[in-house]
């Protein structure tokens, strides 16, 4: 794909050394710096990358023109240089200069940033940007949700001691690809029961979200190898009814990107997520992503205590006034 004189290459698994060795250099203990998030919620979209001035950049061109899912990753005194290419790039495709945005930005990022003589919004060249507050991703203490420790998780371990009680013949294995057909099943039997819960407004953003996650899910199964990813899948009597999937961000950090089961089952969920942070004993903190905005998906990710919050920003151009 080009725009003007500039190459931007397909976003696949050619592109995996340099942007983990990108990331690797920055650090960030954010879910949406893992290059399997990334590529298996690009399903919705087209990624594309290009290394400019050393540093990993990283595109996606939808519905909305073509924007930045990232910062430039790389070594902060090239960040900037390398921000000012890629705007000029998005600039060059795009029909509107207001379809120019940066998402899931990390916070430190800014500090590269030049301001305004406010000191408040960001300049990119000498153009002022705008911040955006979005949703964080929950990250807990990996210790916490191993150990359950406490009255704020007595109802987590009641449901995994019922959990125990009705199904003392279950079993746990890690996730293989003779396990996929059945997960693909636990996926659609999972959408459709989501389909006859659908929440009071917002409709048709939750159903947007669901085909999202849908494909994101598909995609994960169909490259679980490839992508090197850790799993577990949760059998009873024989039937698949759980499975989850996630990775090391870095050394202190685990993310979980996936973990589905069967909504019948009472305190599945519960036992399956406790069982795979385990997996991760080594590990400080364990990230699970954001709420895609949505109350139940929140008070879920809050009801397990996050020991904090990892905040981002989107960047976009002010539209005139």
């Amino acid at each position: 794909m080009g725009a003007g004189k500039y190459r931007l290459y397909p976003f696949d698994q050619n592109a995996k050394p340099y942007f983990d060795e990108a990331c690797a250099r920055l650090n960030v203990a954010l879910s949406d710096y893992s290059f399997a998030n990334n590529v298996i919620w690009l399903a919705q979209a087209s990624g594309f990358y290009q290394i400019i001035e050393g540093c990993f950049c990283l595109f996606a061109l939808n519905g909305n023109g073509l924007t930045m899912l990232l910062p430039p990753l790389g070594e902060p005194s090239r960040q900037r240089r390398a921000l000012k290419i890629c705007v000029k790039i998005m600039d060059l495709y795009n029909p509107s200069p207001y379809q120019a945005r940066l998402d899931f930005v990390y916070k430190d990022f800014l500090k590269v940033l030049e301001r305004d003589a406010d000191g408040l919004s960001p300049l990119i060249g000498e153009e002022r940007w705008q911040l955006e507050e979005t949703i964080p991703d929950y990250i807990y203490r990996t210790e916490d949700l191993i150990e359950l420790r406490g009255n704020a998780y007595k109802t987590k371990r009641n449901e995994i001691n019922q959990f125990r009680r009705a199904h003392p013949s279950h079993t746990l294995l890690p996730f293989s690809k003779d396990h996929r057909s059945a997960a693909l099943e636990l996926l659609n039997n999972w959408v459709q029961n989501r389909l006859r819960a659908l929440p009071d407004g917002r409709v048709e953003e939750f159903l947007y979200n669901l085909e999202m996650e849908r494909k994101a899910i598909q995609r994960a199964i169909a490259l679980y190898d490839e992508l090197r990813l850790e799993g577990l899948s949760l059998f009873i009597d024989g039937r698949l009814e759980g499975f989850t999937f996630g990775e090391r961000l870095n050394r202190d950090v685990a993310n979980v990107l996936i973990e589905k089961t069967n909504f019948n089952i009472q305190g599945a969920a519960q036992y399956l997520f406790r069982e795979f942070t385990k997996v991760f004993a080594d590990c400080t903190y364990i990230n699970v992503g954001d709420d895609l905005g949505f109350e139940n998906l929140r008070r879920v990710k809050m009801s397990y205590r996050p020991a904090m919050f990892g905040e981002k920003v989107i960047l976009r151009r002010p539209l005139p006034e």
